[in-house]
């Protein structure tokens, strides 16, 4: 046979083959290999590894291959020291966290839960007292089962529903909020407690005591970005704005147009955290928390809604010194403007509308505090006297011309800033040309409760559960027992201010209220100072604002924290003076500042 005993010859295989062999061999021996391209080299898995990084021994076991003991046993490991469940009080109050209830009046945090050196730091800012220890320790209540059972009971009368009062006040109702806005600018109590006696000096304030607007700006643009929206393309990158957030369309609401005319409000709110894509949103998916500086601030639709027009005047002073060609630092000026002007209507608005010119001016004349001086904030102003505001919410709102009034009750306030209601509906926008005096009246108009010592009964509805009002006004009172606060007498005595009588006290009040003071005598004798700064600005000013006692604490308070704070308008070089559009020059109002930021027309 021809060839027999000869070697075939063979056909020559170029590099390219080879290579393409070798690599379906090695497929062939690890057919579970990740297949890669045939012309790219393959490292032999037996190749040694020279690295420094040797691969594991054993592969680790994901959570989900562990048992129950397997995971007791790494629990106990990883934490050979736990932190204790937190009373069964504090339990009760983190649900109040959910965003479906978010509610912060009363509840306490855990200090743990915030980063240690806002607790343990010498620096950390702190509560304290106003009045001295003597002045306070003889005039204060007994902390007694028996004192704190009178004051529950008297807590629960200030709340009765038949208890609600006729007329409103002479004061504007976004003064109630926007109060409350001020309020979370400087002070934040989570962990004081009630059912034993606090020593203020003790209590943390979670907050800067500084009208700085921290629950606007927060940290700033490079520690809280998400707060902010970013200058793009060639504009100056100075020029960053806050972030706003967009209504669910409902249908028409919020203020009208400048033609007079309906519309429906596309941009206000406040940014939330949304899911979906670019066109849907995702109900189930979503939290709605808002993205905001203070989740406080989201508490109610108006409050919040406030914020939103917080985040516009910002950003409309940025526009003015874009447009202005301004050559600086755009956002630290803008923030500045911003800042001293919004103190500035703190001051000259808000203050003397709520405790009087002569107060005002008295406080700027006698308080002295210099730049930088120690500042704790008194439980006088934060537990007692600046709560006047709780007296002043109503059952009822009209928010805007178009949303029915019987629909705008006072739990829609706080149901319609929740989830599922939200982004906030654009038919319940709020037109704040009804909460303020501005130069566009609208068909309605909320003016505040009178500050007294009634709650509206609508506060009975709010989320959290039926009694809330009356847990509100009992807890005010004995938070004031727990800190043992100075009594409204002792308060008005040092202020050389004379006290109101028993007679005065009781003026006006139902029978049932009159018979509890009257079986307390000492009550009427060392009444907790919260109640008597309500009871004083109705008996002496009608309710229509504070009286003596109660007009200091608050006026003292807020320009001994101005005049400390070398950023204030107080301080500034040669004086301040308003410079952005109002409607009286030389001054600036809150009307003002809602006209500027663009939010009492469409």
């Amino acid at each position: 046979m021809a060839g027999r005993g000869r070697k075939t010859a063979r056909a020559k295989v170029s590099p390219k083959a080879k290579a393409t062999s070798a690599v379906k061999k090695r497929m062939r021996r690890a057919p579970l290999r990740r297949v890669v391209d045939p012309l790219v080299p393959i490292r032999d898995s037996r190749a040694p590894n020279t690295s420094a990084f040797k691969p594991p021994t054993r592969v680790p076991a994901g959570l989900e291959r562990l048992d129950l003991n397997a995971r007791k046993r790494l629990v106990t490991r990883l934490i050979p020291l736990p932190q204790p469940l937190p009373p069964e009080d504090i339990l009760r109050a983190l649900r109040a966290l959910d965003p479906a209830v978010m509610r912060f009046h009363g509840i306490k945090i855990p200090l743990y839960w915030f980063p240690g050196p806002l607790i343990w730091s010498p620096c950390a800012d702190k509560y304290g007292y106003m009045f001295s220890a003597s002045v306070r320790n003889a005039s204060k209540l007994p902390f007694t089962v028996a004192m704190e059972a009178a004051l529950n009971q008297l807590g629960g009368m200030m709340a009765d529903p038949g208890r609600d009062t006729g007329p409103d006040s002479t004061i504007p109702a976004g003064y109630t909020y926007f109060g409350q806005f001020v309020d979370h600018d400087i002070t934040f109590d989570t962990s004081s407690s009630i059912d034993s006696p606090q020593d203020a000096n003790t209590i943390t304030n979670m907050r800067r005591p500084s009208l700085d607007l921290d629950n606007v700006y927060g940290r700033g643009p490079a520690l809280d970005p998400y707060l902010y929206r970013f200058p793009s393309g060639g504009m100056q990158p100075t020029a960053v704005k806050m972030q706003l957030g967009k209504n669910r369309p409902t249908g028409i609401g919020g203020p009208l147009t400048a033609a007079g005319g309906a519309a429906t409000p596309t941009n206000f709110d406040v940014p939330r955290v949304l899911a979906g894509d670019d066109t849907t949103v995702s109900a189930a998916d979503s939290t709605f928390i808002a993205i905001i500086g203070d989740p406080r601030n989201d508490e109610n639709l108006i409050v919040s809604q406030f914020h939103h027009a917080m985040l516009k005047f910002h950003n409309r002073v940025v526009d003015l010194l874009i447009t202005a060609a301004f050559p600086g630092d755009i956002f630290s000026e803008a923030k500045k403007i911003v800042t001293q002007h919004y103190q500035w209507a703190v001051v000259n608005d808000f203050l003397t509308r709520i405790c009087g010119p002569a107060a005002v001016s008295n406080a700027l004349a006698s308080v002295v505090a210099a730049v930088g001086s120690p500042f704790r904030m008194p439980v006088e102003f934060a537990v007692a006297a600046y709560r006047f505001g709780h007296s002043m919410i109503r059952n009822g709102y009209t928010l805007n011309s178009f949303l029915p009034s019987s629909a705008s009750t006072l739990k829609g306030v706080f149901d319609f800033i929740r989830p599922p209601l939200l982004p906030v509906f654009s038919n319940w926008c709020v037109d704040f040309n009804m909460f303020f005096v501005t130069a566009h009246p609208g068909a309605a108009f909320n003016n505040a409760r009178k500050i007294d010592s009634v709650l509206a009964n609508g506060l009975e509805a709010l989320p959290g559960g039926s009694g809330i009002m009356a847990v509100l006004a009992a807890r005010n009172l004995r938070r004031g027992l727990a800190m043992g606060l100075p009594s409204g007498q002792a308060v008005a005595n040092n202020f050389g201010v004379p006290a109101l009588t028993a007679t005065q006290l009781k003026a006006g009040l139902p029978p049932d209220e009159v018979a509890l003071l009257d079986a307390n005598p000492i009550l009427l004798s060392q009444t907790p100072l919260w109640y008597y700064v309500l009871r004083e600005a109705m008996v002496l000013n009608a309710g229509d604002q504070l009286g003596p006692v109660g007009a200091r604490i608050v006026a003292e308070t807020f320009v001994r924290i101005l005049k400390r704070d070398a950023d204030s308008f107080l301080n500034v070089p040669g004086g301040f003076t308003p410079s952005l559009p109002s409607s009286n020059p030389g001054t600036f109002t809150i009307a003002d500042l809602l006209e500027f930021s663009g939010v009492l027309m469409q």
